[in-house]
């Protein structure tokens, strides 16, 4: 399918979802949404797709809406519409049972930096700047920043992060554990390849439910916890990735 916003390519397993509207920092337009709903979709059903990366063009990750854009659009009826829709994309992205890394290469604020805060792990250029600045247009952080950022840096930083809108750059996110690992912009192709290989080589199944039991067991007392384990590992067990494991591991123990 072709996209005009958005760039879509599958390889060896691994699907990378490039914004690619880099003359506007891939802010965010009502065409983009829409493409990257269908794309997330997309990805969701092919059973051929082991990891998906997600990554801006040109300089920026993406710099939230498209204020100009979005100023355009009929309200309140297409408003609600916009953010359902936008919505719906973090959260198959969050319940995709599959690894997603965010490439942050540039700039990642508002809703973009709320896009990055669904996937599985950050991974960031040293050149990147982070923002949680919805306050700053007096308007409340959305697209699940109230959801991951607290779980990921705690109460207390997330409403700092909030209040003050400021912005912050990738060394600093990793400091206070919004991302898994800032590195030089001339090494962020090379480590998230190297990662998502590792990734798509890997029991997609078994890291698909243990993702989903994570997400859902920050709610869940322990016993609930360990009985979605066993009932999980059950599952697990039958696949060919864990035969395949159980027999490098016997032959390694026989070499």
């Amino acid at each position: 399918m072709n996209y005009e916003t958005i760039f879509l390519e599958r390889k060896d397993g691994i699907a990378t979802l490039t914004l690619n509207r880099p003359e506007k920092l891939n802010a965010l337009n009502i065409k983009m949404i829409e493409e990257l709903e269908s794309a997330v979709l997309g990805i969701l059903k092919d059973r051929n797709v082991r990891v998906l990366v997600i990554t801006g063009a040109g300089r920026g990750f993406c710099s939230g809406a498209d204020v100009n854009d979005m100023a355009q659009a009929p309200a309140p009826v297409e408003t609600r519409y916009l953010t359902q829709t936008a919505h719906k994309i973090i959260l198959a992205l969050t319940n995709l049972e599959k690894p997603v890394i965010a490439k942050v290469n540039g700039v990642a604020v508002g809703f973009g930096c709320s896009l990055a805060l669904s996937a599985d792990m950050i991974i960031a250029s040293e050149n990147a700047q982070f923002g949680i600045i919805f306050s700053r247009i007096g308007l409340i952080p959305d697209g699940g920043s109230l959801f991951h950022l607290p779980r990921l840096v705690g109460p207390a930083k997330a409403k700092e992060l909030i209040f003050t809108a400021k912005m912050f750059d990738a060394k600093e996110a990793e400091r206070i554990g919004l991302i898994n690992k800032a590195v030089p912009a001339d090494e962020l192709d090379n480590e998230v390849n190297t990662l998502t290989k590792q990734l798509a080589k890997g029991p997609t199944v078994a890291f698909g439910i243990a993702k989903k039991i994570m997400n859902k067991g920050l709610s869940m007392d322990l016993s609930s916890v360990l009985e979605c384990e066993a009932f999980g590992q059950t599952i697990a067990g039958t696949t060919e990735d864990a035969r395949e494991g159980v027999m490098a591991f016997f032959g390694k123990k026989k070499g």
